[in-house]
């Protein structure tokens, strides 16, 4: 009889061991199960990302078409390049999402502060102070990477945000003179405007050698037409034989003439003449 309750007790212990296990085996499967079953913020970004992309291009035709329309309504022309940029931008953007991508995949970042400090310790570190590195860094990216023809004209808003910042920052943060001029001198393309924008910051960066080589020999239709900006505005900064030598090369570049804005100055420049006047 107790034989039998020993064996009765040892039998209700193994099922009972044996429902445990089941449970903890069934609980470890729905852990499992809700694991690997992804959350509504995955499974909702695809059609998100379809729904955005859809967006961009129907508000881009929209504003390319109000844009036309614009043209027979008698509107501005400043309204109408602002509706027809911000347009052709809405069209672009899924593809330009798509290389950011691509880039952030790929690791490739352009380091565009770490070049400056190549020849320029102390006006890499007056930018990493003012939190301006980030910015510098993303955007010099971008404007690398936007080769095809047809964004020719964003890359050149990219690489004006650039001048922005950095002109900004020249009216804040005193840079120093000679690694500015060191800065275009050996500097890429994108470093040659980034100099340009300091001294539009700060006029007393002006240096006639720098604007004569940016005129002459510029690297970018844009490096030009803000070397331009800088004559002009740095007009009473420069000596007369400076302002000579300038409204020379000015008249005799004939890559002046290919870019509207650029010309625009230029006609500027021409109209102070030697005059050592501030404009």
């Amino acid at each position: 009889m107790q034989i039998r309750v020993w064996m009765g007790a040892i039998s209700d212990r193994g099922r009972r061991t044996e429902a445990a296990a089941m449970s903890e085996q069934a609980e470890h499967g729905a852990a499992h199960r809700q694991k690997n079953t992804p959350g509504w913020t995955v499974t909702a970004r695809p059609m998100i990302d379809v729904a955005g992309r859809i967006l961009c291009l129907v508000l881009g035709a929209a504003l390319l078409v109000a844009g036309l329309v614009g043209l027979f309504t008698g509107a501005t022309e400043g309204e109408l390049l602002i509706v027809l940029a911000a347009g052709l931008l809405l069209l672009v953007m899924p593809s330009i999402v798509d290389r950011l991508v691509k880039l952030r995949a790929g690791q490739f970042e352009v380091e565009l502060i770490r070049q400056i400090a190549v020849n320029a310790r102390k006006t890499a570190e007056a930018l990493r102070r003012l939190g301006l590195a980030d910015q510098l860094d993303a955007y010099a990216t971008i404007y690398t990477e936007l080769r095809d023809p047809e964004l020719k004209g964003i890359r050149g808003e990219v690489l004006d945000r650039i001048v922005q910042r950095v002109s900004n920052a020249a009216a804040v943060e005193k840079f120093d003179k000679a690694e500015v001029r060191e800065l275009f001198l050996n500097g890429s393309p994108i470093v040659r405007v980034l100099a340009l924008g300091l001294m539009q910051g700060d006029l007393s960066l002006v240096d006639g050698d720098v604007l004569q080589e940016a005129i002459d020999r510029s690297l970018t239709g844009n490096e030009q037409y803000h070397a331009l900006k800088v004559v002009r505005d740095g007009w009473g900064r420069l000596s007369d034989t400076q302002r000579n030598q300038l409204v020379n090369a000015i008249k005799t570049n004939a890559r002046i003439e290919r870019g509207p804005a650029r010309r625009e100055v230029a006609k500027e420049i021409l109209g102070l003449g030697v005059s050592p006047r501030i404009p």
